[in-house]
């Protein structure tokens, strides 16, 4: 097995091994466990007795401060059920982002607690200018679980590992010639568009992990993804409309920002937008748990950046220098010439 294979599976092995531990026993007592996509009961005795249903929407839910949209879905007043449920349900893109944010923390920063995070809470009664305190106390949520982390990261090694491999090893980041694989040179294309698509792979399935359900995916994703692709079909509708030979491959860096003149600033441009946003798009994602909606003018940034590098691409003379026996047949002017018999 190769050894960033190898480096990567022991990673997510071991924070594997600290998420197993995180299914510790809560004492009564205790804070209340909470977790995605579930019924939660918080204690309140004598309090289900007075309530009617009418006034549920009266009942106000705060955590870690913030005002829930969490509303009361049930009260029991049977003294052995007297507890007040609320559900939390999936991790969504609606307007509850604050509250997420607050419920999900950073599940980096919770490593040293078994990815537990415990939250204050306090629930009140509303009614007119009044407000009473029906119960208070503490909600302990699990940001990760591990079924989800293994799967997930393991997948996004896996599709990473593949990826750099066949990118180095095959075609598949490299431009259509008669020449050997290995001497290929690599395409800013293709690189862009692969760069694209594992940056949204890597959100989605990172959001999937923390929300354990199926993320949104927002407009602007798809329109980096759409970008991408597009950059990719026309330059490789110039190359053929061209008929591009394409030379030997001078390093993957010196292949995407250079043409047959040397380095380009119009190819340096779009590197460099591309890795920036990029970069800023993972971190949201990591810190927000949710897609970011990109001001418009971002993606008319990248799309002009790809429409400068398509441009450029159709004088550029990327063909090899004809050999010198090739050169003296094109010059001699009977070359091609077939006697009639």
């Amino acid at each position: 097995m190769p050894l960033l294979l190898k480096k990567i599976l022991i990673c997510t092995l071991v924070l594997c091994a600290g998420l197993v531990q995180a299914n510790e026993v809560v004492k009564p007592g205790g804070p209340i466990e909470i977790e995605l996509s579930g019924d939660f009961e918080i204690p309140a005795p004598g309090v289900c007795a007075t309530l009617a249903n009418d006034q549920y929407d009266l009942v106000e839910l705060r955590i870690n401060g913030i005002l829930s949209q969490r509303k009361l879905k049930d009260c029991n007043p049977d003294p052995a059920m007297n507890k007040l449920v609320f559900h939390l349900p999936q991790a969504d893109t609606g307007n509850s982002a604050l509250e997420r944010e607050s419920l999900m923390g950073s599940p980096w920063q919770e490593m040293r607690h078994n990815y537990h995070r415990d939250l204050p809470f306090n629930v009140s009664f509303k009614n007119g200018g009044s407000t009473s305190i029906l119960a208070s106390g503490i909600l302990r949520f699990q940001v990760l679980k591990p079924i989800c982390v293994l799967f997930g990261f393991g997948f996004i090694a896996i599709v990473g590992y593949a990826l750099f491999r066949l990118g180095r090893d095959s075609g598949l980041l490299r431009d259509s010639s008669s020449a050997a694989v290995g001497e290929r040179t690599f395409s800013l294309a293709r690189v862009q568009m692969a760069w694209w698509f594992f940056i949204v792979l890597v959100s989605y399935i990172w959001l999937w992990i923390v929300a354990e359900g199926i993320p949104t995916i927002s407009p602007q994703a798809l329109g980096l993804l759409g970008i991408g692709s597009a950059t990719y079909l026309t330059a490789a509708g110039v190359d053929v409309s061209k008929q591009n030979q394409f030379g030997e491959s001078k390093g993957f860096f010196k292949d995407i920002l250079s043409d047959s003149q040397g380095l380009t600033l119009h190819r340096f441009q779009m590197l460099v937008f591309n890795v920036l946003i990029g970069v800023l798009f993972l971190v949201y994602v990591i810190q927000h748990f949710d897609m970011p909606l990109f001001d418009g003018n971002i993606l008319t940034l990248l799309g002009m950046s790809a429409g400068t590098y398509a441009g450029f691409k159709i004088p550029e003379q990327q063909g090899k220098a004809a050999p010198d026996g090739a050169k003296a047949a094109s010059d001699d002017p009977k070359a091609g010439y077939t006697p009639e018999t």
